[in-house]
């Protein structure tokens, strides 16, 4: 079946976006069908081939999380794709490949595929669950939000019903005790 023309495709494209940030949860499958090969194409040309998946799902996870800033009209492909730049810069920079250079273009430099990362030790693995374990159900959730989800606490708080600086407080404790859990034992 053919494609229909860039402009149609761009405004069927605007008006998923408006409908999926109004809470149509079904207009999302839209958006991500016509996004997501680009998305993948250009994080593949920023990073290689390695981190391509993961960065893909966080940049739509980004896009979920944000879908209220979406303006009604504003063109989904621009800003869906500064979200995947934004995340590959974080993880070039992660890596320590990215040197916080552009082409004369203003892209990202082509970069070399590195060798995964090893995979964690299983005992470190077990030994930071069982410390999250021992944490208050209030810290506990507090430190999933913000590390697993990565949510701000401004978006931590509402959620649960407290001030921002309850939520850091929270999240200071938390840490504070995962490091005397974790830490060397004296």
């Amino acid at each position: 079946m053919p494609r229909p023309p860039d402009d149609a495709r761009r405004e069927a494209l605007a008006d998923a976006m408006g409908r999926y940030a109004d809470g149509d949860a079904r207009a999302f499958d839209h958006v991500y069908r016509e996004l997501a090969p680009a998305v993948r194409a250009c994080l593949h040309r920023w990073t290689g081939p390695s981190h391509v998946d993961d960065l893909c799902q966080k940049t739509f996870l980004r896009v979920h999380r944000a879908r209220h800033r979406y303006r009604p009209g504003a063109p989904v492909g621009a800003w869906v794709l500064t979200i995947a730049r934004n995340l590959a810069i974080d993880e070039l920079r992660k890596r320590g490949t990215q040197r916080d250079r552009t082409t004369p273009e203003g892209e990202l430099p082509d970069v070399a595929a590195e060798p995964p990362e090893p995979e964690p030790d299983a005992e470190v693995i077990a030994a930071v669950r069982d410390a999250i374990a021992q944490l208050p159900e209030s810290q506990r959730r507090v430190i999933e939000l913000h590390k697993l989800d990565e949510r701000p606490f401004a978006e931590i708080a509402a959620e649960l019903g407290i001030n921002e600086g309850a939520a850091r407080v929270r999240a200071h404790r938390a840490y504070d005790k995962l490091r005397k859990l974790l830490g060397p034992k004296d």
